[in-house]
């Protein structure tokens, strides 16, 4: 089961437990039982591998590639004109 954060308005942020197929925008807060909405944070990346968290920060920026720089197309040009009448022998 995932750890979701949420808020409370008079208590704070607090972190809580729940099965993916509960109800993840609201809960009840634990200390004053009032409704809550779930705050949205990114996964903490500083215990994370250096290699793996430059390997992630790189992904973001689009890589500027010039046509000649492209591989080769594998697929056959079509024959302009089909027709057999057309063929030389």
């Amino acid at each position: 089961m995932p750890k979701y954060t949420f808020s409370c308005a008079t208590c704070g942020e607090y972190d809580v437990w729940k099965s993916m197929s509960s109800n993840l925008q609201e809960d009840k807060c634990p200390t004053c039982e009032a409704m809550t909405h779930r705050v949205f944070k990114s996964f903490r990346m500083n215990q994370m591998d250096p290699k793996l968290y430059k390997r992630i920060n790189s992904g973001m920026t689009p890589k500027v590639v010039k046509r000649e720089h492209l591989p080769k197309s594998n697929v056959k040009q079509l024959n302009r004109n089909p027709n057999p009448m057309s063929w030389t022998v």
